[in-house]
């Protein structure tokens, strides 16, 4: 039944997109307009409870939509029309809208979306119980700020209630006894049953997307799903079948949604015992079922990881969809452990967004920008001109400095603009309510109510297109003096206008990062950890943690267009090298040298995560023989301690068939940088960037060192 509801969710989305055959279509989001109307009825209160009332408003206005045959009630169709309300012109709307941007809310720099709910504190205590602590907490807390604070909290949970009874009531109006009598159980008490507690988990995430929050990951679902689980297959209620046609209606809730939402699944436990366990599989059995590239699946392995495991991710992987995603925890545990957090929080971390860390409902929502370290290593390159004393130390030390002053601007320009949102102007009473402690300290989630602060992320990009730069300018111009200085800059000028022989003498002539040769490999390995160092020397302006990211989504290719021709050979104004991959094409010694490179830089302080992006022929693993060769390389993976690793099983062939005839390739889905979408919707650019990587082909996978 999950694939008509999923048809019928796809039918409904494009509805909002697509004019009708006959009569233009202009689509409204009322949630910016139900939101300027409680800001009116609320004004002079306290912020937080006009914020709560605005929560309110839109979940009480919301027409309710049910899919026929949905096992799960929640859909954010209900706030999208195409005629106005009764009394409402389209210029009041057009005025309270505008009144909405004026009051203004959190963005993504300052902690707005990117992250999640405690969900194990919440399928424990439930609504209610939540609700009684906050009221225990009011009464302990008298200062005239807790108070405001627990009182929003308090007004958001209860309009959360009400939701949910709402549509325990639209579900009995329709006939849907059994839906109607979940949602009613959890609008107020604590899911006894899996069916009750992913029904939760429904309604939370919807409530965070009527806010316009993006990217609101799930977290660990097999831990904090698999008390209900293993109660109901134990008691009968629940076979394994049934348990996975219901992540599968699930997964089709997010790909209503269609943003990236990351599922974390696998890894250790709080204790360090490992983690994977009935529902990890099923949740990699949805993904490969359901096919939409919008549950952004990662999966954690270590040391002790079940063969199994290892089998059914490649099964998953080897559909094309791109997932999951999969990571290391020898890599991150220790660096979190490092700044501070005690190892059990360390080992139950899970990815928000693409790759990003987070401490799952513990700490305020994630944030990052980007960095353009190819764009500084040029800088220094100018600056250095000229020199009559010119060596690589030079010429390195004068990089180096140029990103210590452009980092701590960098820094100081975040800070700048966080302490433009004030908790009082800006609190998050919804959000609050569902992190811990912010009940319990009586404060918001970003004014010292979470357990631990923030990170920011810094995506530093470009790291193969910088190593390969120096070290075509070591080898090249200070070891072989094959070419001066000036030469070279001169050459770089002119976007090797004149100079092929140079550009193919920097090109083939010096080592390229991916294909285990140290004399480059060295150099990227020392810029992940001078960066990931230097991050972490600074600290946000509420007390929070910069730290380093190797991945940047797509965004090699705007920070492509600042940088002019570098050493590597690269062209002016073209994409920088993909996240913490090798330049594209470069890797031609095979995937057995592409992860040595890969596992030299200790990633283990670049707590932000990062992107290494492999391509295979789909011949590569075809068959029993294309499985063992996988299993291997993952376990090449863990055993080398690469922090990340995601694969591309389409063909270039593929991908150029359908940039011409896209109408043929509709559902064709590829992993782009820290998540997957369906190529079709890509831009040129990124099309371009997906197919212009290494495609490796079937050859021997050796041990790696």
């Amino acid at each position: 039944m999950w694939r008509e509801v999923l048809a019928q969710v796809r039918e409904a989305n494009a509805s909002l997109r697509t004019p009708g055959a006959t009569t233009p279509r202009r689509v409204i989001d009322m949630r910016p307009v139900w939101r300027a109307l409680a800001y009116r009825e609320a004004e002079g209160k306290p912020e937080s409870l006009v914020r709560a009332a605005a929560f309110r408003r839109v979940l009480m206005e919301d027409a309710l939509h049910l899919y026929e045959g949905d096992r799960l009630l929640g859909s954010h169709i209900g706030w999208f029309t195409t005629a106005l309300p009764d009394g409402l012109t389209r210029a009041e709307v057009d005025i309270l809208i505008s009144e909405h941007r004026a009051r203004g809310q959190r963005d993504f720099w300052a902690g707005w979306d990117h992250t999640l709910a405690d969900y194990p504190t919440l399928l424990s205590l439930g609504i209610d119980g939540l609700l009684a602590r906050a009221k225990d907490s009011l009464r302990m807390h008298s200062g005239a700020d807790e108070q405001v604070a627990l009182r929003g909290m308090i007004l958001a949970l209860e309009a959360f209630s009400d939701y949910i009874i709402r549509w325990a009531d639209a579900a009995a109006a329709r006939g849907a006894a059994d839906l109607a009598r979940v949602a009613r159980r959890v609008a107020t008490s604590p899911p006894r049953t899996f069916y009750e507690a992913v029904q939760l988990v429904v309604f939370t995430h919807l409530a965070f997307e009527s806010e316009g929050r993006y990217a609101m990951a799930l977290g660990r679902v097999d831990q904090y799903l698999l008390p209900f689980y293993r109660r109901d297959v134990e008691a009968g209620r629940l076979t394994g079948d049934e348990a996975l046609d219901l992540i599968c209606h699930l997964w089709v809730r997010l790909a209503e949604n269609e943003g990236v939402q990351n599922i974390c699944i696998g890894g250790l436990t709080s204790e360090g015992d490992d983690a994977t366990n009935e529902l990890s599989h099923l949740c990699l059995e949805a993904t490969k079922l359901v096919q939409s590239p919008y549950t952004n699946l990662s999966a954690r392995f270590h040391d002790g990881t079940p063969e199994v495991f290892y089998h059914a991710c490649f099964e998953v992987i080897r559909t094309g969809v791109g997932f999951p995603a999969i990571f290391n925890d020898h890599v991150l545990i220790p660096g979190l452990v490092e700044i501070g957090v005690p190892v059990e929080v360390a080992r139950d971390h899970c990815m928000v967004g693409c790759i990003e860390t987070m401490l799952a409902g513990r700490q305020q929502a994630w944030s990052d920008g980007r960095y353009n370290m190819a764009l500084q290593l040029m800088n220094a390159m100018h600056t250095v001109r000229g020199r009559h004393d010119l060596s690589y130390d030079l010429l390195l030390d004068a990089f180096l400095e140029e990103m210590r002053l452009s980092l701590a601007a960098y820094c100081e320009a975040f800070n700048a603009y966080i302490a433009r949102f004030p908790t009082e102007r800006f609190p998050d009473p919804f959000l609050s309510a569902l992190t811990r402690d912010c009940i319990a300290r009586a404060r918001d989630i970003n004014n010292g109510g979470a357990e631990y602060r923030r990170m920011h992320g810094i995506a530093i990009m470009g790291l193969g297109t910088t190593a390969d730069s120096l070290a075509a300018v070591k080898t090249l111009v200070f070891e072989e003096e094959r070419v001066t200085y000036d030469r070279l800059m001169a050459a770089l000028d002119a976007d090797f206008a004149g100079c092929d022989p140079l550009r193919l003498a920097l090109v083939n002539g010096a080592p390229k990062y991916g294909n285990d040769d140290d004399a480059v490999d060295d150099i990227a390995a020392f810029l992940v950890d001078w960066t990931s160092r230097e991050c972490l020397k600074h600290r946000t302006g509420d007390g929070g943690r910069f730290v380093s990211a190797m991945a940047a989504n797509t965004s090699n290719i705007p920070a492509g267009k600042e940088v002019g021709a570098t050493p590597d050979g690269r062209h002016a104004f073209t994409p920088l090298s993909d996240a913490a991959s090798p330049y594209f094409g470069r890797d031609t010694h095979g995937p057995t040298a592409f992860l040595n490179s890969v596992s030299k830089p200790d990633y283990h302080r670049v707590l932000t995560g990062s992107v290494v992006n492999m391509k295979f022929e789909p011949e590569f693993f075809r068959g029993e023989e294309g499985e063992r060769i996988f299993v291997a390389l993952m376990k090449v993976f863990v055993r080398n301690r690469v922090q990340e690793l995601q694969f591309n099983f389409t063909g270039n062939d593929t991908l150029i068939d359908a940039q011409k005839h896209p109408e043929l390739h509709r559902d064709l889905v590829v992993r782009v940088s820290g998540f997957s979408q369906y190529f079709i919707a890509l831009s040129r650019e990124v099309q371009d960037d997906v197919i212009r990587r290494r495609a490796h082909i079937r050859g021997p996978i050796t041990p790696a060192h």
